[in-house]
């Protein structure tokens, strides 16, 4: 190779190099803005979108990578394990795209999709809807079903007639040692709900359910513990409950609060579930586990529509669902850092799993030096046994160049 060849190509590594490591943002969160809607005529005055923005500058800005037009309402955002692909829940489709571009992927028609669960092969969706005609709930005949996590092709549906799976309209879902617990709440028929969480063995296929009690009603939020799930419960809108459910059917429930949470936010800070019940400020916190109270965190003296906790920062979305949303980011001790400005009704905010040498300043835990992928030297992604220089990025958003030879 001649010295002006060298050079060039040193040139074009380092280029790409800085291109990887900035395209990957350390710090990076993705909301998922329901939009707005005429209640009374119907008309879609905002579409949902996907963006996202960096929490750790000082002054973030909410970029827009996909607005997810001829929808009317949004639901769940999640992210694959490496931060590269999002999967989104929009009404009646569910969507795989590039985290970093917002390209659809693939993508597949499913009525009444609802919240969001990936396994190592496949994308488990809940279901539930409103149904105009009856004023109730819509009954499909499957509140669970399993989508190809790579095409969203259509692999399983639980029958809800024959108890193979859920009989309600179900919510959020968490997987603890290969166990998917379910949240079941039928909170689509008014004066009807039900307490309920299913548990799917991913093993064995083998479908169960716990009833969480009188005091149960409404599972909204459910988050895996050490010990199992806690769920956060609006009841029949006139209370709010907990429930923790251990890995061996073990069943607690407890009354927290005169007022319901509602579908506030809530989210997992340590051991502690946190919950903001509705007129107040603050925000509540039980040990996950056994539900005993703790300390409140004060939050930013708003009412809350969704949260996002990570390691020394948390994120809180408001809205007044017609014409505004924002998100302000904040420190442990409730400081406000920053805000920003998104679409109308930010319902979900999920974080990368990146970290950075920023996380490292401010004491918090790196991840392990984890591939994510490989790339030529032009940013194409690196077929197996791709040999030549090489990218290859890491999960805690480095990079370094390798020369790898061929199989």
């Amino acid at each position: 190779m001649t010295l002006r060849a060298h050079a060039s190509l040193t040139a074009l590594m380092v280029a790409f190099i800085g291109l990887a490591q900035t395209g990957v943002k350390a710090q990076q969160a993705f909301v998922l803005c329901e939009g707005a809607q005429d209640f009374y005529s119907g008309e879609v005055l905002e579409s949902p979108r996907l963006g996202t923005f960096q929490w750790d500058v000082e002054e973030p800005s909410f970029e827009v990578l996909h607005v997810f037009e001829g929808h009317s309402f949004a639901v769940d955002c999640i992210l694959d394990e490496a931060g590269e692909e999002v999967f989104i829940s929009a009404e009646d489709t569910v969507y795989r795209m590039n985290a970093f571009t917002g390209e659809i992927l693939a993508q597949q028609a499913l009525e009444g999709a609802r919240k969001l669960l990936l396994t190592d092969d496949q994308l488990l969706v809940t279901r539930g809807d409103y149904d105009p005609v009856t004023f109730g709930s819509v009954e499909f005949d499957q509140f669970l079903v399993s989508l190809d996590r790579t095409d969203l092709s259509w692999q399983a549906g639980w029958e809800a007639s024959s108890g193979a799976g859920p009989a309600f309209a179900s919510e959020s879902m968490a997987l603890v040692n290969g166990v998917v617990y379910v949240a079941i709440n039928n909170a689509f028929a008014y004066g009807q709900e039900v307490g309920l969480v299913g548990r799917l063995d991913l093993a064995s296929g083998e479908y169960s359910e716990l009833d969480l009690g009188p005091e149960g009603l409404n599972p909204v939020h459910l988050f895996a513990t050490e010990e199992g799930v806690v769920s956060v419960n609006a009841r029949q809108y006139e209370s709010t409950s907990l429930s923790s459910v251990d890995s061996g059917s073990e069943v607690n429930t407890l009354v927290v609060a005169e007022t319901t949470a509602g579908c506030g936010a809530a989210a997992i800070m340590d051991d502690e579930v946190v919950f903001q019940v509705y007129g107040e400020g603050d925000f509540r916190k039980a040990d996950a586990n056994v539900l005993t109270a703790g300390e409140n965190w004060p939050g930013n003296g708003l009412s809350a529509y969704s949260m996002c906790a990570v390691p020394g920062f948390v994120m809180l979305g408001g809205t007044d669902f017609a014409s505004t949303g924002s998100i302000d980011v904040m420190d442990m001790n409730g400081e406000l850092l920053s805000s920003l400005s998104t679409g109308i009704a930010p319902g979900k905010i999920v974080a990368s799993p990146q970290t950075s040498s920023v996380s490292n300043a401010l004491g918090i835990p790196s991840e392990l030096k984890v591939e994510t992928g490989r790339f030529d030297l032009l940013g194409r992604p690196c077929a197996t046994g791709h040999s030549g220089l090489q990218v290859v990025r890491f999960l805690d958003g480095s990079a370094k160049t390798v020369f790898r030879l061929a199989d």
